[in-house]
């Protein structure tokens, strides 16, 4: 079995959330099973973890928004860029519009 994937940036990052929120938790965030997590994290797993990895890195992957400042989860910046339009705020509207145009928008 492969366990290569235990030396890298994604792996620490996924254990590390799991040691502070504990494996449903962090099932839950990125939308894995609580069985398939554990097995990652244990070296166990057989298949590939590309995917995995990529969720990991996608949620747990901090970022400065231009917009406000503040530092963002790159899920926070995806579902805030993608959302519909929120008519009915007009603070959340302005930062959705400026969603739009930002150089780091996520695809």
């Amino acid at each position: 079995m492969n366990k290569d994937y235990m030396q890298y940036e994604w792996f620490a990052i996924l254990k590390r959330e799991v040691e502070a929120n504990g494996i449903k938790a962090v099932s839950d965030k990125i939308g894995y099973s609580r069985t398939a997590i554990s097995l990652v994290v244990n070296g166990k797993y057989a298949g590939k973890t590309d995917r995995v990895a990529a969720k990991v890195m996608q949620v747990y992957t901090n970022v400065k928004c231009p917009f406000n400042g503040e530092i963002i989860t790159l899920q926070d910046c995806r579902d805030t860029a993608h959302a519909a339009a929120p008519t009915h705020n007009p603070i959340k509207m302005q930062y959705w519009r400026a969603c739009l145009k930002c150089p780091r928008r996520p695809d």
